[in-house]
């Protein structure tokens, strides 16, 4: 049904998706296949997703009929995306420091609280996941030119402040689970979706050590900033499954 960099949803039922996990691995405009990586990044999001459903936080796994972890995959409701990402930082890492991006801030700074941030979901026509206000959001949300972006984003700024309000939870929870081990959560990416019929918003697409950055008790990197570093892939791999251990001990 769909296919991108890192993932493809097949159809399972009318109300599901299988998402499955490639291979492939992104970072610095390179381009890998690791083999292993998709297996643990679907094994982590969906213990983490397990993990903060029990803490009441709602997400996009079909476990009506069974359970949801599959071999190939993880079932999941068809949801529809909001075309957003929202990024919470705890250190300044990546875009805000990378000379090459927006290197505004000395990298390693830790903030004195948690910086939510929303970006546009979009990379075409020279735009690359463009950060966003509220105001601009919910101007885009009535008046882009693009059908994919104009009524696919947020109503009001109730609804931005529920999304801040849901990111500093999993926040929260994330750096709870990483605690017992003396690592760092800097930073994490996730996007939302709603049911059919709701503005009920849930987590959908993955949480992972490819889409966060986690940091050992040395200040080695556990996820993808490894690939980025251009380490061997063995290593790449040994930590994201040190990654998924930690999940799946709670």
């Amino acid at each position: 049904m769909i296919e991108g960099s890192s993932k493809r949803f097949i159809a399972h039922t009318p109300a599901s998706y299988l998402m499955q996990f490639k291979d492939d691995i992104h970072g610095r405009e390179r381009h890998d296949v690791i083999k292993g990586t998709g297996a643990l990044r679907k094994a982590f999001t969906y213990h983490f997703y397990k993990h903060l459903e029990e803490k009441g936080l709602l997400t996009h796994l079909y476990e009506q009929e069974e359970n949801a972890l599959k071999e190939d995959g993880i079932l999941v409701h068809r949801c529809t995306p909001i075309k957003l990402e929202i990024l919470v930082r705890n250190v300044a890492r990546g875009h805000w420091v990378d000379a090459h991006k927006v290197p505004l801030f000395p990298a390693g700074v830790v903030f004195d609280q948690p910086i939510v941030e929303f970006c546009l979901k979009i990379k075409k026509d020279g735009l690359d996941d463009p950060r966003v206000s509220p105001a601009l959001i919910l101007a885009l949300q009535r008046y882009a030119k693009d059908e994919e972006i104009r009524g696919h984003l947020l109503l009001n700024l109730d609804e931005v402040t529920v999304l801040e309000t849901l990111a500093l939870e999993i926040n929260k929870h994330y750096k709870e689970l990483l605690m017992p081990h003396g690592w760092v959560l800097e930073d994490f990416k996730f996007e939302v979706g709603v049911m059919h019929g709701t503005r009920a918003f849930v987590l959908i697409d993955e949480i992972s050590p490819d889409s966060s950055r986690i940091r050992d008790q040395e200040g080695g990197s556990l996820t993808k900033d490894l690939f980025r570093e251009r380490r061997a892939p063995q290593e790449v791999y040994k930590r994201y499954l040190q990654v998924l251990e930690a999940v799946q001990c709670l």
